[in-house]
């Protein structure tokens, strides 16, 4: 064999032959033979389980308690819709979240959402309050809803509001 300038090259400085245990991988001549691969009836399966046992469960970490989420949801629902609406999602959220904080509490570390749960109640409790203080404003001052309909309907060209 010789180089790419055609000069012959001594027995060291041939190019490794291919190695037919593993396609692409060369080695020297040099090097000790390859082992003989383990007949297949001795290798244990990739999956760490024997052919025909079913694959061993894997590892779940807590889940999120679900009335923690809606606890959370109805919270942020009963300021967003504070009125009618929130002075029903407001003591929603409040039983919610303390339903998912004795759940997750009785759950030995298996429930998640401590947090969202005590978020939810708080959020309830603030649009209770703030449902409550717009209903008494609302009672107050039966005309607010029309005069506020009517001043969004209404076009002024002078550029003063009627009724404010």
């Amino acid at each position: 064999m010789t180089d790419p300038w055609g000069n012959p090259l001594s027995p060291d400085d041939q190019p490794p032959a291919p190695n037919p245990a593993w396609p692409g991988e060369t080695r020297s001549p040099a090097q000790s033979p390859t082992p003989a691969p383990v007949p297949p009836s001795t290798q244990p399966p990739p999956s760490g389980t024997w052919p025909g046992q079913p694959a061993p469960p894997t590892w779940q970490g807590p889940t999120f308690a679900g009335t923690a989420i809606a606890a959370l949801v109805c919270g942020i629902l009963s300021i967003t819709c504070t009125g009618f609406l929130g002075i029903v999602l407001g003591p929603t959220a409040l039983g919610l979240g303390l339903g998912a904080r004795r759940t997750i509490a009785s759950a030995n570390g298996w429930k998640k959402g401590e947090g969202m749960a005590t978020a939810g109640i708080v959020l309830g409790t603030i649009g209770i309050i703030l449902s409550i203080v717009y209903l008494v404003f609302l009672i107050r001052n039966p005309d607010f809803l029309t005069d506020f309909v009517n001043n969004l309907t209404t076009t002024t060209t002078d550029g003063n509001l009627r009724g404010a």
